[in-house]
């Protein structure tokens, strides 16, 4: 019985040597990852940052308009300084989640809201279908980059 004790205890220090997270870790080797991942230092008077929240190319079929239209673009969110690396943990963690808000959010928005100058509309659509899903997700805002819109007759 002590020799299993013995080799119990043997074979948790290689695995933990060799990286491996037990249960009781709770991803503290996947946070450090994240931090080692930060590739700049950025300044004291820097306030807001903006975390990727992927690419997307998401196609919709409207029929009553009898229209099917592609949207593409990068979406990002504004987070705060001090709240960064914590933000960027919870979407590494939750990208599926937050892909699934985005598209449903894409797929639900009528043609016209994509007509808006600044995509106020579609933006805070986004927002608040993040904040319900997540509501541990503090970002301050989305912004949306190389926005492009198609939309072809059927």
């Amino acid at each position: 019985m002590k020799e299993c004790a013995v080799y119990a205890a043997a074979l948790a220090g290689t695995l933990l040597g060799a990286g491996v997270a037990f249960a009781g870790d709770h991803g503290a080797a996947a946070h450090s990852e994240v931090e080692a991942a930060e590739e700049f230092d950025v300044g004291a008077d820097v306030k807001t940052r903006g975390v990727e929240l992927g690419e997307y190319r998401i196609r919709s079929y409207h029929l009553v308009e009898a229209q099917k239209s592609t949207v593409q673009f990068v979406l990002y969110a504004a987070v705060s300084s001090e709240r960064f690396r914590e933000t960027q943990y919870l979407v590494d963690n939750h990208r599926y989640k937050i892909r699934d808000q985005i598209i449903t959010a894409t797929r639900m928005a009528p043609l016209a809201v994509f007509d808006e100058p600044g995509l106020e509309s579609f933006r805070r659509r986004i927002f608040l279908r993040l904040r319900r899903a997540l509501p541990e997700l503090t970002i301050d805002d989305v912004y949306v980059s190389e926005f492009q819109l198609t939309v072809k007759s059927l």
